[in-house]
């Protein structure tokens, strides 16, 4: 409901102020529901169950939240309808899949890690999203189609402007994930950590390579598209792919 009310909000010929949408309200309710349904899926007896498909949900929470910063934009709210559909596909599979074995206790630096690193994760994957809503701009815009729903997004200098403020923020989330993630670290191997960590370091290079190039070099076009698209890819394997073959090939789980 929420993405179908911010594309409509998208299509409008006068954009209205964010507060007389109804998709901002929506949203809130939406992300507020998914918020509610997390809380009482993690933590089923006073610790943290990070199963995989809850771990993806946690990752569409951001995704959604960014959706709903989105809509105070009025020429963003096309991208934010895109955010709203991801939210809610991730959402869905909240509690479907069983909860690890070893449920760790939780507590703030524990909390901080988790959010920070899946929060990382929804943040590049909105980046990847802008990256995708840019090449097909930019091959309508070669093409001579300029109609339609692409209409409706920003001009592409606003798309790229917001595609490096997005991967500036979650590389920020990494870095600090990554280094609170090391007070949890006692052996990367016993605690089966080892992919999960050297991938999510490669994922942080590739983007803190892309940010100074943009900077100092101008990067922009396919080659920021080719840098963000396997940052995120990396740092999904990280997450979700180390955890798949782990918990469900291998019956393991981290920690």
């Amino acid at each position: 409901m929420a993405a179908a009310a911010a594309l409509h909000a998208a299509r409008r010929a006068a954009p209205r102020a964010a507060f007389h949408e109804p998709a901002l309200y929506v949203a809130a309710a939406a992300i507020a529901a998914h918020v509610c349904w997390l809380a009482d899926t993690l933590e089923p007896v006073g610790g943290l169950s990070l199963a995989l498909a809850d771990s993806a949900s946690l990752m569409g929470l951001a995704i959604g939240i960014g959706g709903l910063l989105a809509v105070f934009a009025p020429r963003f709210r096309t991208v934010a309808a895109v955010c709203f559909g991801l939210a809610a596909l991730l959402a869905a599979g909240t509690g479907s899949m069983p909860a690890p074995h070893e449920i760790a206790a939780s507590g703030w630096p524990l909390a901080v890690h988790v959010i920070l690193a899946v929060g990382s994760a929804g943040m590049f994957a909105i980046a990847a999203i802008l990256v995708v809503l840019l090449a097909l701009q930019d091959s309508a815009l070669r093409s001579g189609r300029s109609g339609g729903w692409l209409a409706t997004l920003p001009p592409v200098e606003s798309l790229e402007r917001a595609l490096f403020s997005v991967i500036a923020i979650g590389t920020a989330a990494l870095t600090v994930a990554i280094l609170a993630g090391l007070l949890f670290v006692t052996n990367l191997f016993a605690q089966h950590l080892i992919h999960k960590t050297v991938l999510a370091i490669v994922a942080w290079a590739i983007f803190a390579c892309l940010l100074p190039g943009r900077w100092r070099f101008g990067w922009r076009g396919r080659k920021a598209a080719r840098y963000t698209i396997a940052g995120f890819v990396v740092l999904a394997l990280a997450y979700f792919g180390s955890k798949f073959v782990l918990e469900i090939l291998l019956g393991r789980h981290w920690g």
